[in-house]
């Protein structure tokens, strides 16, 4: 999670952050991002200002309003620049748009996006040294340059000559306060744009940096939100595998693999009352090892559990996916067979029995059993509650024990 935390706070580029704790790291990102949503509603301040300074408030509001919805719904940060350029084309007497940026680790500035007549393809350059180039004053001094005749200006580039420039404007980009890199305005004519024209482009510049200042910080915080939901939804997953398996250990005889007794008489419990609202029928049958005292003093304990782990897997072969199977003591053994016939419940406890006998090879050994059926649509006995049919069960399990490789059961009435 701290990686996590140190990741989303490069992105807010807070300072010492292997300093913070995980605590600190928390608080300091909400208060970016609590910050961040105040920038949306001063940006449309400045457009009203703006507008009402040009005289073109419908025009450049309408521009903005839609430039603001674009932010929502485009992910590409150069497609977004052309967007906006395409729309402040509408608006100013200009006839290209173009952006470079700054270059993360080299001293160049890079075309990123171009429009208007002269479009990206045409630049045969796309790459320009900020000491030698003609936008270096204005991105070095964070300002703006005016170049009304480009032929006359050694620092524009003969590589560009042939495109349709006459004059240019490059005006600095900043983004949270620091140069990104710079917009260039140019047109066919010379001497092109007066005062009132390049104040007009630098407030728009103001304008766009506003702009995507929002879209970036907006991204960023899609961005944190994408990875806090992913990792939410990881920390859930494995919570939920990690409840699965607590579940599975609380309700599981570690034995032998098959339910324990707290699991056995919860369903015990849900089947007696079952029966009784709907009329269902289901048999309990209790099993006890004859021989596991025998098999103890004879050859050990540890196979006296490889007894009981047998037993336990002949019950799991014969049971239906509806029955339950439970360890409920030591030796004793609990099954519940949903919708089962007394009929069916001897059949099931017969061939238990003998599949048992048949598979441990080492000495003689036997089960006993009881069996007591419940159903509203047979005479079967009523019992007081679930505790009580257990315990009638259980008296007769007894009575088996003492006869040894019996099975009893509780007779209708």
């Amino acid at each position: 999670m701290r990686e996590f935390l140190l990741d989303i706070g490069k992105i807010f580029k807070v300072e010492n952050l292997d300093k913070l704790s995980d605590e600190e790291l928390k608080q300091i990102i909400l208060e970016h991002i609590k910050k961040h949503s105040f920038i949306e509603k001063s940006l449309l301040e400045l457009t009203e200002d703006f507008a009402c300074s040009a005289e073109l408030s419908i025009r450049v509001i309408s521009s903005i309003n839609k430039i603001l919805d674009r932010i929502y719904a485009e992910k590409d940060i150069y497609k977004f620049i052309s967007y906006c350029f395409d729309e402040f084309i509408k608006l100013l007497p200009v006839e290209n748009i173009s952006f470079m940026e700054k270059h993360p680790e080299l001293n160049w500035l890079v075309l990123k996006v171009a429009t208007g007549k002269i479009k990206f393809k045409d630049f045969k350059k796309k790459i320009f040294n900020i000491d030698s180039s003609l936008a270096d004053a204005a991105f070095k001094k964070g300002n703006f340059i005016y170049v009304p005749d480009v032929t006359k200006d050694e620092r524009f580039d003969k590589k560009l000559s042939s495109l349709p420039i006459g004059s240019v404007l490059s005006v600095a980009v900043k983004v949270e306060n620091k140069i990104v890199g710079v917009i260039n305005f140019s047109h066919p004519e010379v001497n092109a744009f007066d005062e009132d024209y390049i104040f007009f482009f630098v407030s728009m510049v103001k304008l766009f940096s506003a702009v995507l200042t929002l879209f970036k910080l907006y991204h960023e915080n899609l961005k944190f939100n994408e990875q806090l939901q992913k990792e939410v939804d990881r920390k859930t997953s494995e919570l939920q595998k990690i409840n699965k398996k607590l579940y599975k250990a609380s309700i599981t005889d570690s034995l032998t693999g098959i339910y324990n007794r707290r699991f056995f008489f919860q369903r015990l419990e849900e089947e007696y009352s079952r029966s009784l609202r709907y009329g269902n029928s289901f048999c309990l049958i209790l099993f006890d090892l004859d021989s596991l005292k025998k098999v103890n003093d004879m050859f050990g304990h540890p196979e006296g559990d490889r007894l009981i782990k047998l037993f336990a897997k002949v019950l799991k072969n014969f049971k239906r996916k509806e029955d339950v199977v439970a360890r409920i003591g030591g030796d004793e053994f609990g099954c519940i067979l949903i919708g089962s016939s007394q009929e069916g419940a001897i059949k099931f406890a017969e061939r238990v029995k003998e599949e048992f006998k048949a598979r441990y090879k080492k000495t003689s050994v036997s089960a006993s059993g009881a069996i007591g059926c419940i159903g509203k649509c047979e005479s079967f006995k009523f019992y007081k509650d679930y505790k009580k049919f257990f315990k009638e069960v259980d008296k007769v399990l007894f009575k088996a024990k003492k006869i040894k490789d019996k099975m009893e059961v509780i007779e209708r009435n």
